[in-house]
């Protein structure tokens, strides 16, 4: 399935399963590897990013959960 996401001010269309976690998207598919595995399990906050402004764990955040909400990506690292 194709989403558009809108991370740090620029619309990326993006061609994953909705289940996908919003982490692998972020560091697979965009490239952006400045969003961090840690543990997997939402518990060390290494995937924070903000949606919208609030603090969410992108490791299990399915892209198909955010909607036409904006993300705030950590810069590359």
């Amino acid at each position: 399935m194709t989403f558009a996401i809108k991370v740090n001010g620029n619309i990326h269309s993006v061609d994953v399963d909705g289940d996908t976690p919003l982490l692998w998207v972020l560091r697979d598919v965009l490239g952006m590897t400045g969003t961090k595995f840690g543990c997997g399990m939402a518990l060390c906050g290494a995937c924070t990013v903000h949606i919208e402004g609030v603090a969410s764990r992108s490791c299990i955040t399915p892209i198909d959960s955010i909607g036409n909400r904006r993300r705030r990506s950590t810069p590359n690292s």
